[in-house]
């Protein structure tokens, strides 16, 4: 991330410490994001004129490349296809119950750190809990002091999980930057498309059979955490889910009580012992997440039940504007107003043939 230099992002600078590695004059994180780079080049190529569409294209296949190369060199050592992620800062669902799970191994925080409060103007039951904020801080501490050397880190830190989410997101976007190389004439070399293949078989080995559904796995023992979460239903979006497996997650998503809420679809099952419907990653209904599932469902052949998660999705703008998140029992918006990621995806679900927002009302 590269924060502004207003005021507030102040913050953040320190807490990073990263200005010995940032461009001068630049604040940034530590950390990466979900990696949806290659995914979004690829839209905008498509988007672009032909002759626009050739420069843009041959201008991001080497910057997409390095970083793709990165994550499997720095966050797949042992090769498993699988990338580890250091802070759930990475993959976007900061207090997810899986995530929160695994940092209560974390030692209590320094004083200073006990007596942090989320800044923001956002209302204390919507954000995380001020512990959980406490152990992300914790946890950022760590990979500062190992001065964000993914070996040392992944060596030393105790809370390392291969993510579900990140690591769907990443084998949607290894299939884009294959066909943007299709498109752009920019070879990719045979050692990197065999750690695409190795993704998408991993992804499987993230399935529980007993329960049928996804999960995330600790690094370090090769555990699944057994937690369920939206995330289950990312390898629809992945493609990575075999028939039947998807015909379980279609089953999950319409039929069964958790998560066919009224406004769906709740980041935690309602039928959750730590379901909380006002905050952030523990049951609110995010614009991002239906996206993904969306893509998934119409991906499988499941139009039907991706027309009725877009008309419902679409609907919460009707409802409460385009806020961050939203609680999944009355549609109410919750968190920041005027969410800019909710707007762009609200622009891209309402352009689909056959949606009309009015129609959910």
């Amino acid at each position: 991330m590269i924060f502004s230099s207003h005021m507030q992002y102040r913050v953040e600078g320190i807490l990073w410490g990263t200005s010995s590695m940032s461009p001068e004059h630049t604040r940034t994180s530590g950390i990466t994001q979900p990696p949806l780079v290659a995914t979004a080049v690829e839209r905008v190529a498509l988007a672009l004129p032909a002759s626009e569409s050739k420069r843009f294209m041959a201008d991001m296949m080497p910057v997409l490349l390095r970083y793709h190369e990165w994550i499997y060199r720095e966050r797949d050592p042992n090769n498993s296809g699988l990338a580890a992620v250091l802070h759930p800062w990475e993959c976007g669902l900061d207090d997810t119950p899986y995530w929160t799970e695994a940092m209560d191994a974390l030692p209590e925080p320094p004083i200073y750190w006990r007596l942090v409060r989320e800044y923001r103007s956002i209302k204390p039951k919507e954000r995380a809990s001020t512990t959980e904020i406490q152990h992300m801080l914790a946890l950022a501490y760590i990979l500062k002091h190992y001065g964000y050397d993914s070996k040392r880190i992944l060596a030393h830190s105790k809370i390392v999980l291969q993510d579900l989410v990140f690591n769907s997101i990443l084998a949607t976007a290894n299939e884009s930057l294959e066909r943007l190389s299709e498109m752009s004439g920019v070879p990719l070399q045979p050692e990197i498309l065999a750690k695409f293949t190795t993704t998408r078989v991993a992804l499987e080995t993230l399935w529980d059979e007993q329960t049928k559904q996804y999960y995330t796995k600790d690094f370090h023992t090769g555990s699944l955490i057994r937690t369920p979460t939206v995330a289950t239903f990312m390898p629809l979006y992945a493609g990575t889910a075999s028939p039947e497996r998807a015909e379980r997650l279609r089953e999950l998503l319409v039929d069964e009580n958790g998560y066919n809420a009224p406004y769906p679809i709740p980041s935690v099952p309602t039928s959750s012992s730590v379901f909380e419907p006002v905050r952030y990653w523990r049951g609110p209904t995010w614009f991002n997440m239906n996206w993904f599932v969306i893509q998934g469902l119409e991906r499988y052949g499941f139009n039907e039940e991706a027309e009725w998660l877009r008309i419902h999705t679409l609907g919460l703008i009707t409802k409460s504007g385009f806020r961050e998140y939203y609680n999944p029992l009355t549609g109410d918006g919750l968190g920041a107003d005027d969410f800019s990621w909710t707007a762009a995806l609200a622009l891209d679900l309402a352009a689909t043939e056959k949606t009309g927002v009015l129609e959910y009302e």
